[in-house]
């Protein structure tokens, strides 16, 4: 089993955080609502604000980021039973080594204190995604058409929730 190290990102980590986000997005295009392009030339401020809205987990190797998984909470007391994960991301040189099954239960096991239920939301054609998030107990419960739009081209999204509690 590969050595990594999951913790959760602080403003300490703020080039980390940056660098994983931009290699993301310059990998996985597809897989992300926003774009390198977009991201690139934004101020520190930016990734500053991305850090403190969400809980970012990083994953290191070696102490060098190479995974990344960001959960948001929902505000309001109606809602804040419920937490959104997005931007998961694994570095292509490290996929298909478990390591992405090792940081969405370590971000489950975090989300037990403080939620009920996780959302997400995963590109239909994803298949290697939606394996593991079904395996990992999560359930489809719609299918969002038409979800990203990238040039011409659609982007339909599987809704998906786990209960934590």
């Amino acid at each position: 089993m590969l050595n990594i190290e999951i913790k959760i990102l602080s403003i300490n980590e703020l080039k980390d955080f940056r660098t994983i986000r931009l290699s993301a997005l310059e990998k996985s295009p597809k897989m992300f609502g926003s774009t390198y392009t977009a991201e690139v030339d934004r101020p520190s401020m930016f990734f500053e604000a991305c850090l403190s809205n969400s809980t970012v987990f990083g994953v290191y190797h070696k102490n060098e980021i190479i995974g990344l998984a960001t959960l948001t909470q929902e505000i309001g007391a109606k809602f804040s039973h419920k937490a959104y994960l997005s931007s998961v991301f694994i570095e292509p040189r490290f996929q298909k080594k478990g390591i992405a099954n090792r940081l969405l239960n370590a971000v489950i096991e975090y989300s037990k204190k403080y939620v009920e239920q996780i959302l997400l939301t995963v590109a239909e054609d994803n298949k290697a995604a939606i394996h593991l998030y079904k395996k990992l107990g999560f359930q489809i419960y719609g299918l969002e058409e038409k979800a990203l739009k990238d040039n011409d081209e659609y982007i339909d999204e599987i809704l998906m929730k786990l209960f934590v509690i």
